[in-house]
């Protein structure tokens, strides 16, 4: 069974998650007292943190799973690459073989699938287990800004902009702590954030949009609503590709929000004949692979595609965006002092085929 599946159904008190309420909620207690706690250290100064004199942008959230926080860091990445600066992106390689400090290439099962969906399209991408470590080797190598992915939750740098991105279906993880919900820590630790990013907003109901908006004020916080749109559809090559030909496609994923996939697929006029829900970040074995290969009109993610390209899946992907509207002034409010001159530095760490700060990306940057 699907890990969320289970986690729904003890939520709900269905089935055979009835009677694991009471464990999984007790969990579920203990994993917010131990966040909180872990929160107290770092604000007491008994934990220490590290600043940084070059800006580092920390695009994070407070659930797991999805809430839009990729296509948001690609977003900030494309705005600070367009103002002159050059910015990279800190990631820790979530399932990758990769250590680090290493800049990332194409290669999931050294990186992992996030890291090398941002190396595919050119994106200056360090991969680094202990992320202060991956922020210093990114300035050491010419980076006068960096993005710090998936950072809300690490306290050892200090951000000079702390970004998280909300998920308008299901904002705060159905109000537990994992693993009764999806919270990571206690909702009051939002007011860390410097802003927030409501992410597909457009694909809410308004009235639902406007009930978050309302509670995210209380924050007194600065909210950019982002709106998820389509660019192009790309093919297991990651070549761009005409859409699918019939209007009845077979999905399968394995992200943090399958849900949402599927719904922008159904408002994109598709009627989905097949779906098939793996956990985030799932590893495809052999079985798997050729289960999916016999499917007739085959569409996926991104993060999924990039991880079968060698499996000769015949399958398509929508190449997504998420324009924040007033998210690139706020940004440059806050960084206006760094000046915007890429340093020629040459790095020893870097990757057969790719090039300190001059990667081609595969993909036209063109909207």
């Amino acid at each position: 069974m699907n890990l969320n599946k289970l986690r729904l159904k003890v939520l709900r008190k269905e089935g055979i998650g009835a009677p694991l309420f009471p464990l999984f909620w007790l969990l579920s207690v203990a994993y917010c007292g131990g966040a909180a706690f872990r929160n107290f250290l770092y604000n007491a100064g008994i934990l220490e943190s590290t600043s940084f004199s070059l800006p580092v942008i920390s695009v994070g959230n407070v659930i797991a799973g999805g809430s839009g926080k990729t296509p948001l860091t690609e977003s900030i990445y494309l705005i600070l690459e367009e103002l002159g600066f050059s910015p990279a992106i800190v990631t820790r390689g979530y399932r990758g073989e990769e250590k680090g400090p290493i800049f990332a290439t194409d290669n999931p099962e050294r990186f992992g699938d996030e890291a090398s969906i941002y190396a595919l399209k050119g994106y200056r991408t360090i991969v680094s287990k202990e992320k202060l470590k991956g922020v210093t080797f990114a300035f050491s190598r010419g980076a006068n800004v960096a993005i710090l992915d998936d950072g809300f939750q690490y306290r050892k740098i200090v951000p000079r902009i702390n970004i998280v991105a909300i998920d308008p279906f299901n904002p705060f993880g159905d109000g537990y702590c994992l693993p009764l919900g999806l919270l990571r820590e206690p909702i009051d630790n939002l007011e860390r954030a410097d802003c927030f990013v409501v992410t597909r907003s457009n694909l809410i109901d308004r009235k639902r949009l406007e009930s978050l908006e309302l509670y995210l004020k209380s924050f007194r916080k600065p909210i950019f609503l982002a709106q998820q749109m389509f660019k192009f559809w790309v093919n297991e090559r990651f070549e761009k590709t005409e859409p699918p030909e019939e209007r009845e496609i077979d999905v399968f994923c394995g992200i943090g929000n399958p849900s949402q996939f599927v719904e922008m697929l159904i408002r994109m006029g598709y009627k989905i004949r097949n779906y098939f829900v793996f956990d985030d970040h799932h590893s495809y074995t052999e079985e798997e692979i050729e289960k999916l290969k016999s499917l007739k009109n085959p569409v996926t993610t991104e993060k999924d595609l990039i991880k079968l390209r060698n499996s000769k899946i015949r399958a398509k992907a929508p190449v997504l965006r998420l324009d924040a509207y007033g998210l690139k002034e706020f940004i440059v409010s806050n960084i206006k002092n760094v000046e915007r001159v890429e340093e020629e530095v040459e790095g020893d760490f870097l990757p057969s085929g790719v090039s300190t700060f001059k990667g081609e990306s595969l993909f036209n940057r063109e909207s």
